[in-house]
Formats: structure tokens, sequence, C-alpha cells
């Protein structure tokens, strides 16, 4: 329980990893404009699934919006 919830958080820290990629790349290269760059919104970021049956599948759907001025891609996400 405590495992999936972690396991959420960690792909969601992950998704915004993704998102500050192009910035990182960019360090030997021209200075980069972070207004021009994607930049991602999470409504949530935890999410209890309470008490869960062993087996029994379950769901959460996490909104992610891009509030930046550059297209995201998300290019991988594993589940937990």
């Amino acid at each position: 329980m405590k495992l999936k919830r972690t396991m959420l958080s960690l792909a969601v820290v992950g998704l915004f990893g993704l998102a500050q990629a192009p910035a990182a790349f960019g360090q030997n290269e021209q200075p980069v404009d972070e207004a021009k760059l994607p930049r991602i919104q999470v409504s949530q970021t935890e999410f209890d699934f309470g008490r869960v049956a062993q087996g029994a599948s379950i769901s959460h759907v996490f909104w992610l919006k891009n509030v930046g001025a550059d297209t995201l891609r998300i290019q991988d996400v594993k589940p937990g």
C-alpha cells in the first residue's frame, strides 16, 4: 500500500525530471530561455489507495498539464 503510493510519487517526480531535461542538455550550448520551455503541472502528487485486497486491480488518474510555452513530450512512463 505505502509502496504503491511511493512508486506513484516517484513516477510523478520522474515526469518533472523529463520536463526539465531540455535545460540540462543545453548547458554546453547557448543559454536556454526557460520561459520558452515546456513546464508540467500536476493536479496532485500523491494518492492514498487505502486498504486494498491482495490481487485487486486499482487505478487513479493523475492530471498533467503543460503550462509552459513549448510542447511537452512525455516519452516514457513506468508504473510502480
